[in-house]
């Protein structure tokens, strides 16, 4: 090998220490703490900033159109409400005020056994378990 194509190879491999010590100092500084912070906290701010004009809109949407927004929620709540509603009807209506509510089926197996209210005492020994 020549003088001059050792110096290209030296030549060379310092620009390609330059370039890696380049590299290595970027990722340094995009895995540091702060930036990752700083990334998360812009990303947030994007989103939220996407969600308030959505909302923003979904107003408008639901001032222009008040029928459109009608036919999706009271559905929703007829469902979620079915028990209080069907309740103040039954009472409306004057069904289910007079009869006693019906057991649930295995209700009795369901319930525990009520508590013995007098104390338990041993049971009276037979004169051949006394032992005289």
């Amino acid at each position: 090998m020549s003088k001059a194509e050792v110096q290209a190879k030296a030549s060379d491999a310092a620009d390609a220490r330059d370039k890696f010590m380049a590299t290595l100092h970027e990722l340094q500084h995009r895995l540091s703490p702060k930036t990752i912070a700083h990334d998360v906290k812009e990303k947030a701010k994007e989103k939220a900033d996407g969600v308030k004009a959505a909302a923003k809109e979904g107003a408008v949407q639901a001032a222009t159109h008040p029928s459109t927004v009608a036919a999706i929620t009271v559905p929703i709540l007829v469902y979620l409400f079915r028990k209080p509603i069907g309740r103040g009807l039954n009472a409306l209506f004057g069904r289910g005020t007079d009869e006693t509510p019906a057991t649930q089926p295995y209700e009795e197996a369901r319930a525990p056994a009520p508590l013995p209210t007098e104390p338990i005492r041993a049971r009276p020994k037979a004169p051949a378990e006394q032992g005289a």
